[in-house]
């Protein structure tokens, strides 16, 4: 597994009452900081969301770990862990990651993202998905806009690696351009500054929305008329749980140490991202028929938020119209238990 130096700088949180009581949008924790604890805040604050998924887990550190930028904490959260997380956590031996295990299983991402996001300290902060990698210069890129633009988030392109096929999320044009409703921004690929996060307030619980929380706490960004900003920088390799199925309960992690591998040499990463998203681009162009179907879905969606529609997918208001059903089915599709009725 990948690992660092085998020394503990670990920092081990329990929260003593059930996540439920601590509120349903937000987990306030107070906590006493590790007297070791650097004085000077870091440039960025990193949220890592897990759960049981240690096998994958050091992909994800490692990719934060090769930044460019290096002014950084790495807030790790588990709901709940049963695993050995805190292990492989420990096993990276650096100070600046902080791991908290939730002794609560709250269920989903949002309560332990939010629990993250009231340990950072940063200037900056971003997320990162634990079944996700960055590329290296993915905070320097961004950070770049937001100081350049005065904005208050900036988010590039995302490569997401299905288990056939890619596509591509985020900023879907060159230059520089404002976020609309109807753009795909996973959290992974969004830097912010951290008090857009304290203003805004906390993501909601997935049980109370029809959609993705990200997506919906994005909307909740433009909604409050802040400046959220599009580059066309690839910045993330996404493979995601939810496109795979029973992915925790047959713990799979076989495409991550294959894109791993390849992130060990950045003109080959490089050069494999840049060829794939040049053949998504060249099969947008010259396929009619994926052509249409693209412009119809862009179309749907925008026809969708100009009704007022949220979220403004059509599919999402005829599969998921209750809302919790979403959370309910990407469960069962990852191969989790189901939760208890909220």
């Amino acid at each position: 597994m990948l690992a660092g130096k085998r020394q503990q700088h670990i920092a081990f949180v329990h929260c003593e009452m059930p996540l439920n009581a601590l509120g349903r949008h937000f987990l306030f924790v107070y906590l006493k900081r590790p007297a070791m604890q650097p004085e000077k805040p870091p440039l960025v604050s990193i949220v890592m969301a897990t759960y049981n998924r240690s096998n994958i887990l050091g992909y994800a550190i490692q990719s934060a770990l090769a930044s460019t930028v290096q002014d950084w904490e790495l807030i790790i959260v588990g709901d709940c862990c049963t695993d050995d997380t805190a292990e492989v956590v420990a096993a990276f031996g650096d100070a600046r990651i902080r791991f908290v295990n939730l002794e609560t299983n709250y269920g989903e991402q949002t309560g332990p993202n939010n629990v993250g996001v009231s340990l950072a300290r940063g200037t900056y902060l971003a997320f990162l998905n634990h079944d996700d990698l960055w590329l290296p210069d993915h905070l320097q890129s961004s950070i770049e806009v937001l100081e350049r633009t005065g904005a208050d988030l900036a988010f590039g392109q995302g490569l997401v690696v299905l288990p056939v096929g890619y596509h591509m999320v985020g900023a879907l044009a060159d230059g520089v351009q404002p976020y609309r409703p109807w753009m795909d921004v996973p959290a992974t690929l969004w830097i912010m500054r951290r008090e857009l996060a304290l203003q805004i307030g906390p993501w909601q619980p997935s049980w109370e929305v029809r959609c993705w929380p990200s997506q919906a706490w994005l909307h909740r960004v433009y909604r409050a008329g802040r400046p959220m900003l599009a580059h066309s920088r690839i910045g993330a390799i996404l493979i995601q749980s939810g496109s795979r199925s029973n992915a925790y309960l047959e713990r799979q992690h076989a495409e991550h140490a294959f894109w791993w591998a390849h992130m060990q040499d950045p003109l080959n990463i490089l050069q494999a991202v840049s060829t794939l998203y040049g053949k998504v681009g060249r099969e947008r162009l010259i396929a009619p028929l994926q052509s249409a179907i693209t412009a119809m879905k862009a179309l749907s969606r925008r026809l969708c938020y100009m009704l007022g529609l949220w979220p403004p997918h059509p599919g999402f208001w005829l599969k998921y119209w209750r809302k919790g059903t979403f959370l309910r089915e990407l469960r069962r599709r990852r191969g989790l238990k189901d939760m208890s009725q909220r």
